[in-house]
């Protein structure tokens, strides 16, 4: 069988073939995280010591993947910004998932195929965790050199927009504590709005402001199609390969697509959000190759599903 262009690592890291030429990307994005946490010896020890836990090892690092594959696309320009801000939505997100973890929440006591971080540390200890990387990822934004201010500002923005309680993440935890909840409204700011900010993060960075729309556009799509997946996976799938709690939706009420309209349809739709993502992208190149790579990593084990379904 010929081994698959994109596939998982079993510590659920993306394999370098996903980047190709851009390998390096991964090792980037862990250098930067690396230098932006405190280290684990310096007090408060413990706590420092449990948000490196919950950072490393990494999942899949899709959205500050997307961060650097945007940017680098648009050449060598930003850099800097770009690690920055790929470092700031990946403590986003980690931060986002220690809190989901939480016995408040969905009550997980394994994340990433190991405890979660309230099992590991304790929950006291895990609140303050996702509270100190939510706000260690706007301190490594604000700290960009000062020559790169105003663009800084704008990725603040941007980032801020998809983590508070209006449009962001925040949010979509609070529209998961409610029933009947508008879906696609719950998507958006659940899942879309970070990989929103995460693609059009890596235009801003690189100075592709004429090309903002479109990679925001993306960005969302993206997103979508990993929460349908999400929502797939909480319905058919185990722990064992989701590295976490299957089954929770139905178990706390929680709004799920495949839940409400059936696996069928929820495939359907993620095919059809698959193929609106890789429009975007225009002809197929090596430049855009990772990306392509990207969205179907997300996609295909429940769109192989469907086609062998019929």
């Amino acid at each position: 069988m010929t081994r698959p262009s994109a596939q998982l690592e079993p510590d659920g890291s993306l394999d370098s073939s996903l980047f190709g030429r851009q390998a390096r990307t991964l090792a980037l994005i862990e250098e930067w995280l690396d230098r932006t946490l405190p280290h684990p010896g310096s007090p408060p020890s413990r706590l420092h010591l449990a948000m490196r836990e919950a950072v490393f090892p990494g999942g899949k690092r899709a959205r500050p993947a997307l961060v650097c594959m945007v940017a680098e696309l648009h050449g060598a320009g930003g850099a800097e910004l770009a690690g920055r801000m790929a470092a700031a939505v990946e403590l986003v997100h980690c931060a986002s998932l220690v809190h989901d973890d939480l016995p408040a929440f969905d009550n997980a006591e394994e994340r990433r195929g190991k405890p979660s971080c309230h099992a590991m540390f304790g929950e006291a200890t895990g609140i303050l965790v996702g509270d100190a990387l939510l706000t260690l990822a706007f301190e490594v934004l604000a700290s960009s050199p000062l020559v790169e201010a105003e663009r800084a500002m704008r990725l603040t923005r941007l980032l801020a927009d998809a983590t508070g309680s209006r449009s962001g993440i925040i949010g979509g935890q609070g529209l998961e504590l409610q029933t009947n909840v508008d879906l696609d409204a719950y998507h958006m700011q659940k899942t879309s709005a970070l990989f929103r900010a995460a693609a059009g993060g890596g235009a801003l960075a690189a100075g592709a402001d004429a090309d903002l729309a479109r990679w925001l556009r993306f960005g969302e799509l993206i997103g979508r199609a990993l929460q349908l997946a999400d929502d797939l996976d909480d319905c058919l799938s185990s722990a064992e390969v989701c590295g976490k709690p299957v089954g929770q939706d139905a178990l706390f009420d929680r709004p799920n697509a495949a839940l409400r309209f059936g696996v069928d349809e929820v495939r359907r739709t993620l095919g059809q959000t698959v193929t609106e993502a890789v429009g975007l992208l225009g002809t197929p190149s090596l430049a855009t190759e990772p990306l392509r790579a990207l969205v179907h990593l997300i996609s295909a084990r429940h769109l192989a599903a469907a086609t062998a379904g019929h």
